[in-house]
C-alpha cells in the first residue's frame, strides 16, 4: 500500500478530496426541520461546496479505473521486469556457456598445439640423436683408422728399436762379461789381501784387548780401593756424628756394642734419616733406644757423592761402639 502511495501521490490526494466532497454532500441531505435539534458544535463548521453527485460518482469511477489501470500497469511492469531478468539470466547463462565453450576450445587448441610441439620436439630430438650418432660413428671410424695407422707405425718403430737394443745389449753383455772376469780376478786378489789384513787385525785386536783388560783391571782395582776408602770414611763419619749426639745411659758397660740399620733420603751431600732400627741389640732396651735417638738427632748424616755408593747408602748398617 505504501509503495502504491509513493508511486501515485496525485491519485491519493485526489481520492481524499473526493471522499471529503461525498461527506459534504451527505450532510446537505439531512432533514434540518426535524424536531430533534442538535446542539451547536463548539468547533468551527466546515464550509462545504455543493457538488453534483453524478460528477462525484463519475470521478469515483474514474479514480477506480485509474487504480485498476495503475495496478495493471504495475503488473505489466513487474512482468516486464521479470521477463527482463529472465532474459538477462538467459543471456548470462548463454554468455557463460559460450565462455565455457571458448575455454574448452582454447584448451583443446592448446593441448593440440602442445601435442604438436611435443611431437615436433621428439622428432627434432630423434634427428639430433641420429645426427650425433652418425657423427660419432664417423669420428670413431676416423679415430680407429688413425689409431691403426699409429699402431702400425709404432710397431715398425718398436721393431727397429728392438733390433737396435738387442745389438747394443749383445755388445754390452760382451763388455760386461769381460769386466766381470776382470772384476772377479781383482776381487780374488782383494779377498786374499782382506784375509791377510783380517788376520793381522785379529792379532792386533787380541793384543789391544789384552792391554785394555789389564788397564781396566788396574782401573777397577783403583776404583774399588777408592770406593772402599770412601765407604769406610762415610761410615766412620756417620759413627762419629751419631756418637757425638749419643747420651750415655746409666749402667752402660764398657765393651757394649750393637748394630743399627738406618734408612736415608739423600739430599745435597747429606741425607735425612727416615728410619732407624736395631738389627743386633745392645742387650738392653734402654741402651737400644738411646742409640736410635742418637741416630735421629744426628740427622742429616754424611752421604757419598759417588754414584756407585748412593744406592748402597740409602739403607746402611753400621756398628755402634762408643769406646771406639
Amino acid at each position: 500500500m505504501l509503495n502504491i502511495l509513493r508511486q501515485n501521490p496525485r491519485a491519493f490526494v485526489f481520492a481524499v478530496a473526493v471522499h471529503l466532497l461525498l461527506l459534504a454532500a451527505l450532510s446537505f441531505n439531512i432533514d434540518w426541520n426535524s424536531k430533534h435539534k442538535l446542539s451547536a458544535p463548539k468547533a468551527n463548521v466546515i464550509q462545504a461546496v455543493m457538488i453534483d453527485e453524478s460528477k462525484v460518482k463519475a470521478e469515483a469511477r474514474r479514480i477506480e479505473q485509474e487504480k485498476k489501470r495503475q495496478a495493471e500497469l504495475k503488473k505489466k511492469k513487474e512482468a516486464e521486469k521479470k521477463r527482463k531478468a529472465e532474459r538477462e539470466k538467459k543471456k548470462e547463462a548463454e554468455k557463460k556457456r559460450k565462455a565455457e565453450q571458448e575455454k574448452k576450445r582454447q584448451q583443446a587448441e592448446q593441448k593440440k598445439k602442445q601435442a604438436a610441439e611435443k611431437k615436433r620436439k621428439v622428432e627434432q630430438e630423434k634427428k639430433r640423436k641420429a645426427e650425433a650418432k652418425r657423427k660419432k660413428a664417423e669420428a670413431d671410424n676416423k679415430r680407429k683408422a688413425e689409431l691403426k695407422k699409429k699402431q702400425a707405425a709404432e710397431k715398425k718403430r718398436q721393431q727397429a728399436e728392438l733390433k737396435k737394443k738387442q745389438a747394443a745389449e749383445k755388445k754390452r753383455l760382451a763388455e760386461l762379461d769381460k769386466k766381470r772376469k776382470a772384476e772377479a780376478e781383482r776381487l780374488k786378489k782383494l779377498d786374499e789381501q782382506r784375509r791377510a789384513d783380517e788376520q793381522r787385525r785379529a792379532e792386533e785386536d787380541l793384543i789391544r784387548q789384552q792391554q785394555m783388560a789389564e788397564e781396566q783391571a788396574a782401573l777397577n782395582a783403583v776404583r774399588e780401593r777408592a770406593l772402599r776408602d770412601e765407604r769406610s770414611r762415610i761410615i766412620g763419619m756417620i759413627q762419629q756424628r751419631v756418637s757425638s749426639k749419643w747420651a750415655r745411659p746409666s749402667g752402660w758397660r764398657a765393651g757394649t756394642a750393637c748394630t743399627v740399620t738406618v734408612r736415608l733420603v739423600p739430599g745435597a751431600g747429606t741425607a735425612q734419616v727416615l728410619d732407624a732400627r736395631m738389627v743386633k741389640s745392645c742387650g738392653n732396651r734402654l741402651f737400644d733406644s738411646s742409640v736410635e735417638n742418637a741416630v735421629f738427632s744426628a740427622s742429616p748424616l754424611p752421604f757419598p757423592i759417588s754414584p756407585e755408593l748412593m744406592d748402597e747408602f740409602r739403607e746402611i748398617s753400621f756398628d755402634f761402639r762408643p769406646e771406639d
